[in-house]
């Protein structure tokens, strides 16, 4: 058995080295790759491309953009396929979506999104998501940083009820409350959620659900266009930051909202000046930057903190951030992203005296609501 588990690493080694060399010979085709794998994993037979492979670790994905990540040793009937990988079309996805989700469901495509919404509720749903992809392509370009374009076809599934969508959740090995109206999967690259005002057209419950359309969009987009590394650990505050950052009107929708108190989340800044009046410990931004314990230890103040530095940084330095964005992005599939590296990726990029920063970083948004008069 162990021969067999390491022919499976073995191959897959050399299939994606093919890959890697076949892609860079074919200008203009970043959308499809040359290797297509099949192998039985969970009682599960599944057919995609090599992105790592190791002795210990494989990344496989699939044509509809679901990943797999797994130890080459719980993998078996290993081939490699005569046909070529590629996504799949919109088409191909959307008849995918319906059979999955069946005839209580409609699948709306709008441009680079396909929406699973309950029928009728075409209007409400469909246009939100690719409203916010286009702000979030506008806003980055606008600031040095160019989103490349999705290679599969963006999903979203709009719940009619929490019943329906915590049993999705479930299937996908998550656990929601009701409080959780919605998330992002990298495994299967969609968003879920559920209609909070459950068709009542509630107009206060309904901020809720754009609430949660942008900021699991945002995370969705992000990891599509090459602003953050699918398959490389990124730090949670640039992936929360910038997600929380979308949630303020002047940012996904800056035609309408186009003032500068626009741009600021209100909600977090509050909870950011709170905190730091109160509890913020000084001279902690090092350990903000180089783990993520924040949120572990205390959520409901580092959502406010993450919201903060990126603000601050895309605000006030732009170019800066922007390259520190492509850094954080460009690292290899599969890395392990440690302290020491997050620190001195932070340094390289913003300055080596972080205490300087930081205190430049506190008065700025000490001084943000002053400035929203």
């Amino acid at each position: 058995m162990s021969t067999v588990r390491l022919t499976i690493a073995s191959v897959v080694v050399v299939a994606i080295h093919f890959t890697q060399f076949c892609m860079s010979s074919a200008e203009g085709q970043t959308n499809t790759y040359p290797v297509m794998i099949q192998l039985d994993l969970d009682d599960e037979t599944i057919q995609a491309t090599p992105v790592l492979a190791t002795n210990s670790e494989v990344i496989m994905l699939g044509r509809d953009g679901q990943m797999w990540d797994f130890d080459p040793r719980d993998a078996s009937n290993f081939s490699q396929l005569p046909k070529p990988f590629q996504a799949m079309t919109q088409g191909e996805m959307r008849g995918a979506l319906l059979s999955e989700f069946g005839n209580q469901f409609d699948v709306t495509g709008t441009g680079n999104y396909l929406v699973v919404h309950p029928k009728g509720t075409k209007d409400q749903w469909a246009g939100q998501f690719e409203k916010l992809y286009r702000s979030f392509q506008q806003y980055f370009a606008a600031r040095g940083i160019y989103p490349e374009r999705p290679q599969f076809p963006l999903v979203a599934i709009v719940f009619p009820d929490f019943k329906s969508y915590q049993k999705y959740a479930a299937q996908e090995g998550m656990r929601v409350s009701r409080g959780i109206v919605g998330y992002y999967s990298g495994k299967t690259n969609r968003v879920a959620l559920y209609d909070v005002t459950f068709g009542t057209h509630n107009e206060a419950l309904w901020e809720e659900n754009i609430n949660t359309v942008i900021h699991e969009a945002t995370h969705q987009t992000a990891f599509n266009t090459g602003i953050h590394n699918r398959f490389a650990g990124g730090p949670k505050w640039l992936i929360e930051g910038l997600a929380t950052m979308f949630e303020a009107p002047g940012v996904w929708d800056s035609r309408n909202y186009n003032h500068f108190r626009d741009r600021v989340n209100k909600t977090r800044m509050l909870e950011f000046l709170e905190y730091a009046r109160t509890q913020r410990a000084p001279n902690s931004l090092a350990a903000f930057v180089t783990n993520d314990k924040a949120y572990l230890r205390r959520p409901s103040t580092a959502y406010g903190e993450g919201w903060a530095l990126v603000f601050y940084l895309i605000e006030t330095r732009p170019r800066e951030f922007a390259a520190y964005v492509r850094k954080v992005a460009d690292q290899p599939n599969g890395a392990t992203y440690s302290d020491a590296e997050r620190l001195k990726d932070f340094q390289d990029a913003f300055g080596q005296d972080l205490n300087q920063l930081e205190a430049h970083f506190l008065r700025y948004i000490d001084e943000l609501p002053s400035k929203m008069k």
